[in-house]
């Protein structure tokens, strides 16, 4: 009887763990840990925000998983032994015979320092009351959205967040007494989707009175005169900062051996194999490199990575085919109206990635609505 350990509860933890409970025998254990007792998409959080949906409505607890035949256990993983397949947690010390390793990433401790008084976390779950009621105070001056650095989690979320926000302070007749500013260190707004995709979510935003800051890294965030200064030398004043931190290994990932010069996890990007045997890693504790940058930190590569995973950890076990990803996939990028486009395409093409972006409407925010159904249903019933 084999057991295997997945380690974290998102989305390429997830669907690895159901992967590989449709591929193993009955009689074999899957184990998933998690600090976390809850499952939410991540644009759930956005919507929260903008008032359009409580956080609560899109959540579902991880015990449910007991459901599918897969062991739930809420613990920090806190040392990975890759060759003994043993893993040490803040509930004891669990073995097995595979591990996929799925356990996100944190926050660049730098850019946690800088926020603070009126200046949150746009990506963190427990920032939300505090933005809620800051938002509801907001009555005028300036609303900024700043992206701190990269890589950063969900490429496409700071700038749907500035436009959901707009929308809302629209509706709620604040906008004429509210600027809305979005910042931003790359010279584009998206470029992982390329230059047309960018210049169209740019004219969207321009559309709407928003000020797009590109090329301006965050240098300093002064809480007390509530000001920005970007390394150019430009400085923005704020009432409300909602900043998106780039994104940190797990500490536990940084200082195993399966992590590389960067501190990533750098697994096969066709298999996801790492260098110790029957052990894969999946999703936003990764780093794999694409012809210009790297592969978008996003649930739908997390998933595609965590089923591919498991499909090869199992034929590792028993036999069969390995399967390989392609680089294909996509991005929702939601604007006002309850409109979505999507980008998609081939992120490992050459020399840049093939990908183009589908005009939004109304069908493609159905599409995204029955999308997240389909993972809280599927997964955690």
């Amino acid at each position: 009887m084999a057991h295997i350990l997945v380690l974290g509860g998102g989305f390429g933890g997830l669907a690895a763990a159901h992967e590989l409970r449709r591929h193993l025998p009955p009689s074999d254990d899957v184990t998933v840990v998690a600090m976390s007792d809850k499952f939410f998409v991540g644009f759930a959080k956005l919507w929260d925000v903008a008032g359009l949906r409580p956080l609560l409505d899109g959540t579902r607890p991880l015990e449910r998983l007991g459901r599918r035949g897969i062991r739930f256990v809420q613990a920090e993983v806190t040392h990975i032994d890759p060759v003994a397949h043993k893993v040490e947690t803040t509930a004891g010390t669990l073995s097995g015979d595979g591990i996929i390793v799925a356990l996100g990433a944190t926050y660049q401790p730098a850019h946690s320092a800088l926020l603070g008084q009126d200046a949150y976390n746009l990506y963190h779950a427990e920032a939300l009351p505090g933005i809620r009621a800051a938002l509801d105070e907001l009555t005028e001056g300036r609303l900024v959205v700043t992206i701190l650095g990269a890589p950063y989690l969900c490429p496409p979320a700071p700038f749907e967040a500035t436009l959901l926000l707009e929308e809302r302070l629209r509706k709620e007749g604040r906008r004429d007494h509210v600027d809305v500013v979005v910042s931003t260190p790359a010279p584009l707004t998206l470029p992982v989707a390329g230059v047309d995709a960018s210049r169209y979510l740019a004219d969207r935003m321009l559309e709407r009175g928003i000020t797009i800051h590109t090329e301006s890294k965050v240098d300093t965030i002064n809480h007390e005169s509530n000001t920005i200064r970007f390394t150019n030398g430009e400085t923005i004043d704020w009432q409300l900062l909602l900043a998106v931190p780039a994104a940190a290994p797990p500490a536990v990932v940084a200082n195993s051996s399966l992590a590389g010069p960067s501190g990533w996890i750098e697994p096969n990007r066709h298999t996801f194999a790492t260098n110790a045997d029957r052990v894969y890693a999946v999703g936003d504790c990764t780093m794999i490199a694409t012809a210009t940058a790297q592969l978008p930190k996003a649930g739908v590569f997390a998933e595609a990575a965590g089923k591919i995973a498991a499909t090869n950890l199992a034929a590792d076990l028993y036999g069969g085919d390995h399967i390989t990803f392609d680089g294909y996939g996509f991005c929702f990028l939601e604007l006002p109206g309850k409109q979505v486009a999507t980008v998609t395409g081939d992120f490992y093409a050459q020399p840049r990635p093939a990908v183009r972006l589908t005009p939004p409407d109304e069908a493609s925010f159905r599409a995204k609505l029955q999308w997240e159904q389909e993972r809280l249903t599927g997964w955690l019933g």
